[in-house]
C-alpha cells in the first residue's frame, strides 16, 4: 500500500493482523512491520513493533481518536489512547511529526506502557534514541575495569560496590542503574553453598545462626577498635589498616549470611511447593480409597441379601425409569427378577431362578380378578 488510508475505526479484529503478527513481524526483540506507510513530515504511519516476551504491540500515528474510540478504549485493555495521541507533535527539535501515537492493539496488557507511547517521539526519532543509547551502553560495557561491581557476568566477585562508568548495568537484557555505594552478591559467596538435597532449611539455618553470631563479635570488635584507635597515639597507616581488615572480615560475614538466607527461604519455598503436592495426592488416594470402600460395602450387602448373586443395589441403578415408576408391587418385582435373570446369564454364571415369572402374574391377577367378580355378584 503506497498512500496511507486512516482506519475506519479504532477496534481492530484480531483477523485483521494474525497473518501480519505471524508471518511478517518475526519472533525477535525489536522486530518491526509497517501495516501502512506514513506520510512524510507528518506521522510514521501504522506499525506493528515486537517486545519482550512475545508480546506486540501496533501502534497508528495517523488515526485521531473521538470520543467513541476513548469510550472503546475505556472498556477494551487491549487498546489505549494516550494523552496527545494522534494531534501531538514530537519532541524531537524541529521534527514536524506525529510524536504519540495509538495503541491499536497490545497482546499483554497487563505489562508496563511501551516507551513509544510515554517517550513523545515520533517512531523513527525513538528508534534512533534507542540504537543510540545501546551503542553508548555498549561501549562502556566493553571499557568497564574488571574488579568493579558487574550484573550478569560470570567473572563478576561476589561483593563489592559499583563506582565507574556512570553506573549503569545490564542485567537481564534490562539496563540498571545503581547507586554509587551499592553492593550487589552474584551467586555464593566463599565458604557458603547453595541449596540442594543434602543442604536444606534444617541445615542452611545451623549455619546462617553461626555466620550471624561470627558477624556479632567481629562487628562488636571492629567498633570497639575503632573507639579505642580514635583516642591513642599511633601511626594512621597503621590504624587504617587493621580498621579496613576487620571492616572487609565483618561485611564478608554480612554477605555470607545475606545469601545464605536467600537459599534458606528458597528452599522453604520448596518444601512447601512439595508438601501441597504431597497433601494433594493423599486426598486424592483417600477420596479414592473412600469411594471403593463404599461401593465394596454395597456390593456384599447386596450380595448377602440374594445368598450370594449379583448386587441388587448395581442391578436396581439400571432399571428403565418406566419399569422402575410405571409398575408397582409383584410386576415390577417381575421386572427386577428378569433383570437379574438376565445379568447373570450375561456374566456366564447359573442363572438365578425368577422370583416370579410373568405367567404367574398374570394367572394372579385373572385368580383375584375373578375373586372380584363374584364377591360384586354376591
Amino acid at each position: 500500500m503506497s498512500v496511507y488510508e486512516p482506519s475506519s475505526t479504532i477496534f481492530l479484529r484480531p483477523e485483521e493482523f494474525c497473518q501480519d503478527e505471524q508471518s511478517r513481524l518475526g519472533r525477535a526483540n525489536g522486530n518491526t512491520y509497517r501495516r501502512k506507510p506514513g506520510i512524510p513530515d507528518v506521522h510514521d504511519g501504522q506499525i506493528m513493533v515486537r517486545l519482550k516476551k512475545k508480546r506486540f504491540i501496533i501502534l497508528d500515528y495517523g488515526y485521531i481518536p473521538n470520543e467513541h474510540d476513548a469510550e472503546i478504549a475505556r472498556s477494551v485493555p487491549h487498546i489505549s489512547i494516550p494523552n496527545g495521541a494522534g494531534t501531538c507533535k514530537c519532541a524531537t527539535k524541529h521534527c514536524p511529526r506525529i510524536g504519540v501515537p495509538v495503541l491499536m492493539y497490545d497482546s499483554e496488557p497487563n505489562e508496563p506502557m511501551s516507551l513509544y507511547l510515554r517517550g513523545g517521539l515520533c517512531f523513527s526519532c525513538q528508534r534512533n534514541l534507542n540504537e543510540k543509547r545501546r551503542t553508548q551502553r555498549k561501549r562502556k560495557s566493553d571499557g568497564h575495569p574488571v574488579g568493579e561491581v558487574r550484573i550478569g557476568n560470570g567473572d563478576m566477585p561476589s561483593i563489592g560496590s559499583g563506582s565507574g562508568n556512570g553506573n549503569r548495568f545490564k542485567f537481564n537484557d534490562q539496563i540498571v542503574e545503581l547507586n554509587p555505594d551499592a553492593v550487589v552478591i552474584n551467586g555464593p559467596v566463599d565458604g557458603t553453598r547453595i541449596r540442594g538435597p543434602d543442604y536444606r532449611c534444617p541445615e542452611i539455618g545451623s549455619d546462617l545462626l553461626r555466620i550471624v553470631s561470627e558477624l556479632s563479635h567481629e562487628t562488636l570488635s571492629l567498633m570497639q577498635h575503632s573507639s579505642a584507635q580514635a583516642g591513642m597515639v599511633q601511626p594512621v597507616a597503621t590504624t587504617t589498616s587493621s580498621v579496613d581488615a576487620m571492616y572487609q572480615k565483618a561485611f564478608e560475614s554480612v554477605s555470607k549470611a545475606t545469601f545464605l538466607l536467600t537459599q534458606w527461604k528458597a528452599s522453604w519455598d520448596e518444601n512447601m511447593v512439595s508438601q501441597t503436592a504431597v497433601n494433594a495426592a493423599e486426598a486424592a488416594a483417600a477420596a479414592s480409597a473412600n469411594f471403593d470402600s463404599r461401593i465394596l460395602d454395597e456390593a456384599m450387602a447386596s450380595q448377602s441379601t440374594l445368598g450370594g448373586g449379583p448386587s441388587m443395589s448395581v442391578l436396581q441403578h439400571n432399571i428403565p425409569p418406566q419399569i422402575d415408576m410405571g409398575f408397582s408391587g409383584h410386576a415390577q418385582q417381575g421386572a427386577v427378577s428378569s433383570l437379574v435373570h438376565a445379568h447373570v446369564a450375561l456374566d456366564g454364571g447359573v442363572p438365578i431362578q425368577p422370583l416370579m415369572m410373568p405367567d404367574e402374574t398374570n394367572s394372579n391377577d385373572h385368580h383375584i380378578g375373578g375373586g372380584l367378580e363374584q364377591r360384586a355378584e354376591i
